[in-house]
């Protein structure tokens, strides 16, 4: 038994914990699911006003779902790897039992969903413990986190600055400690995006890897993905959320099986490495040299690395603007009037925009998406994967859409993320260094169609390096 000193002294870092630490904790003794779930909770208290991640907070049912896990560790008979572990889950997924707002007013707060999302239902069939729902803006439309349901989250390494979108209360709460792990989602970079700003890594998977129900309007450019402070706790949420979902008419067929991360090992792969990615876009100087030190420690480790770009057959935002309007259009229209009206203006303008595109318009998007996908196929059959940077600047101001001097409805300024949602492939968010000023600087690791694994071991090799997640937001101080 530990006394009173040991307990505290446990207590008051498993909220930083990786999650292979907090299970061997669990195993020996040391400390509980119901210590790390309080760790968590105690932390939403102190710090949860000052960056506003959460909309949803259940500690009674937390705390449940950590007894009920402390009992199978007590029992030796943890459910996985992530057996009591804290977990987030953002706002645009639904969990049975606690209300789903959307970040919409027009949505009821006091309607319980009554099913489980299945990357939901595989992270509870796994025992993780939910700590709560985080903030999102208004069914994903922003690369900020704000909405007229819970105002601004902000980011716990700058707080007048944007921890990104959408799922910037997912990024904000594990940036501070406010659980382990966090489930977002992906339809353009909105969880690579809040990784890169929040100095975290996140894996938007390659499309049908985690499965959904019911089917999306949004798909298939949104996916599910697995948000963490370092790449192994990514590795093991994402092999949960993998699993099998019989009514997801486009979820793999075959399991996610990868090997023990001990066998992980990047030599001799091929890497292109590139400022642009095929665009004329460039990241500031800040970036640039984070990208440019990345790739010389992936080629110290014995990597081929290349500068190349893909050659895209056009500019990859003129389909994209189409689908994004186009979705939002229908999206909106699924909604009675009524409802529709309370939506937040930004919806209603995207959407407004995307009724006024034809079907021809719309086809020829589906053709020129194929195009793209069919380039970005010839550029990875002669690359392994493809290190980029996730935006060109470090998180901007908290009150502003998008960095000084561009527009937020022309996404030609940050060009690197909303590709792969088009064309499917999977591309992990890790952290690369930090500004002057000390605002984090993340990378983006995109590969071929089935090669979450190996980003995550390149991801992994990069992270042994820089060891970045053992830094932590001013804000935490001596906690």
């Amino acid at each position: 038994m530990l006394n009173l000193r040991q307990t505290q002294q446990v207590q008051k870092h498993l909220a930083d914990l990786s999650v292979d630490e907090l299970t061997s904790l669990f195993v020996s003794g040391e400390a509980s699911p119901v210590d790390a779930a309080q760790a968590a909770l105690d932390r939403i208290d102190t710090y949860g006003q000052t960056v506003n991640a959460f909309v949803h907070i259940d500690k009674s049912t937390t705390l449940e779902m950590a007894r009920a896990s402390e009992a199978r560790y007590r029992a030796g008979s943890p459910l996985s790897a992530i057996d009591g572990v804290p977990t987030s889950i953002k706002d645009l997924a639904p969990v049975a039992g606690w209300p789903l707002r959307r970040g919409s007013e027009a949505l009821d707060p006091d309607a319980p969903v009554m099913e489980d999302s299945p990357p939901v239902a595989r992270l509870r069939e796994a025992g993780a413990v939910f700590i709560g729902k985080t903030s999102t803006p208004e069914s994903g439309s922003r690369i900020v986190t704000r909405s007229r349901v819970h105002g601004v989250t902000r980011n716990p390494y700058a707080l007048d600055r944007t921890p990104g979108g959408s799922s910037g209360g997912a990024a904000a709460a594990l940036a501070t400690g406010m659980g382990t792990l966090a489930l977002g989602t992906d339809g353009a970079g909105s969880v690579r995006i809040p990784a890169a700003f929040c100095n975290l890594v996140g894996l938007k998977p390659g499309f049908g890897r985690v499965p959904s129900f019911p089917p999306s309007i949004f798909m298939p450019h949104s996916v599910t993905g697995p948000m963490a402070r370092s790449v192994a706790d990514v590795a093991a949420m994402i092999e949960v959320m993998a699993g099998q979902e019989p009514r997801d008419p486009y979820a793999w067929p075959v399991p996610y099986a990868p090997r023990a991360i001990e066998e992980w090992s990047v030599a001799g792969l091929r890497i292109a490495f590139t400022k642009g990615l095929g665009t004329r876009s460039h990241a500031d100087e800040a970036t640039s040299n984070a990208l440019q030190f990345a790739a010389n420690l992936l080629a110290d480790a014995g990597v081929h690395v290349e500068e190349a770009d893909p050659e895209w057959p056009l500019d990859p935002f003129d389909p994209f603007i189409v689908f994004w309007e186009a979705t939002y259009a229908g999206f909106l229209d699924t909604y009675p009037a009524d409802l529709a009206a309370k939506m937040d203006p930004l919806i209603q303008e995207i959407a407004a925009r995307g009724r006024q595109i034809d079907v021809l318009a719309y086809h020829r998007a589906l053709s020129e998406r194929l195009h793209i996908a069919a380039a970005t196929k010839s550029f990875f059959s002669r690359f392994d994967a493809v290190l980029a940077p996730v935006m060109p600047t470090p998180a901007f101001d908290l009150d502003a859409e998008a960095p000084p001097g561009e527009s937020p409805d022309d996404w030609r300024w940050c060009p690197y993320t909303y590709v792969f949602n088009m064309t499917g492939e999977p591309a992990l968010s890790v952290p690369a260094g930090f500004t002057g000023d000390g605002l984090p600087i993340g990378l983006q690791i995109a590969g071929p169609m089935g090669t979450e694994e190996r980003l995550l071991e390149i991801g992994a090799a990069l992270e042994e390096k820089l060891r970045l997640f053992e830094r932590r937001p001013p804000i935490l101080g001596a906690d």
